[in-house]
């Protein structure tokens, strides 16, 4: 099982060295997305330019692809990018954002994991039972009720996922109400969180630009379980604090920097699944 002080490790590393994150995403959470990277202590830029993107990946420590609100550019940028630094080892974070509602992102999703390269796949449990080909029942970019892990379907989709994550080599991450982080060796389920983080747009690309300023300390498997945990505990402590979506957002924001590694390592939910 992984330590939590190997956690603290990780995040103080990233606080010191400061690595450039290049971030391919969305307009709706790039803003979001920006900010929740330099509050890990880490570096963003978001370049999507598809005649500059090779060599500003190039320069990177990671690499953050996000399929929201896709577009032809977006997409030509996007494995640009991705072939730099997969020819350059740079590690990548692909968010499957909507890969369950819109065939064309399931389809790109699909040619971008066969480039490789990849180290970590995010999506919501509707996006990764896409991804592994089993049934979704997604409602826009929503995880559908139906796919919520539980009792009845908790060994099965444990060993599918693990099974996806073993066939493309990289970490799987499932997020919920409880997160399931597997690299097909070892599965954990991250209970941090509250419902809060819904009632703002974005979180979910957050998540993916938190857990990609983790990425270059070359762990993919520690970089989700600490974006996960660090995440979720702050939006616990963000929710005890905020008078409403704005302020937590500006909460979760502050908890995300300033949250102690003593208190987070104290306020980790993890269990092996």
């Amino acid at each position: 099982m992984i330590r939590e002080e190997s956690l603290g490790d990780l995040r103080k590393r990233i606080k010191e060295e400061k690595p450039l994150i290049h971030c391919i995403t969305n307009p709706i959470s790039i803003h979001d997305c920006a900010n929740i990277i330099l509050a890990a202590g880490a570096r963003p830029i978001m370049a999507e330019h598809p005649l500059e993107v090779e060599e500003i990946t190039a320069t990177a420590g990671a690499l953050m692809l996000n399929l929201g609100n896709i577009t032809d550019v977006r997409m030509e940028s996007m494995e640009r990018s991705l072939r730099t630094a997969r020819k350059a080892g740079i590690p990548v974070l692909l968010d499957l954002v909507g890969v369950s509602c819109s065939s064309l992102r399931n389809d790109f999703s699909q040619h971008l994991l066969e480039i490789g390269g990849i180290s970590v796949i995010k999506g919501n449990m509707s996006e990764i039972l896409t991804a592994a080909g089993m049934p979704s029942h997604s409602t826009g970019i929503d995880a559908g009720t139906e796919d919520a892990l539980r009792g009845g379907n908790f060994s099965e989709v444990c060993r599918a996922f693990s099974g996806l994550a073993n066939r493309l080599g990289c970490v799987v991450m499932a997020t919920g109400p409880e997160d399931l982080i597997t690299d097909g060796n070892e599965t954990v389920l991250v209970g941090n969180g509250t419902a809060k983080l819904s009632e703002i747009t974005g979180t979910g690309c957050m998540l993916g630009a938190l857990t990609a300023a983790f990425l270059p300390g070359k762990d993919a498997f520690l970089a989700s379980l600490l974006g996960a945990v660090l995440m979720g505990a702050a939006g616990e402590m963000a929710e005890k604090y905020a008078k409403g979506p704005g302020s937590f957002q500006t909460e979760l924001l502050d908890r995300i920097y300033g949250l102690g590694q003593e208190q987070l390592a104290e306020m980790a939910r993890v269990r092996r699944a």
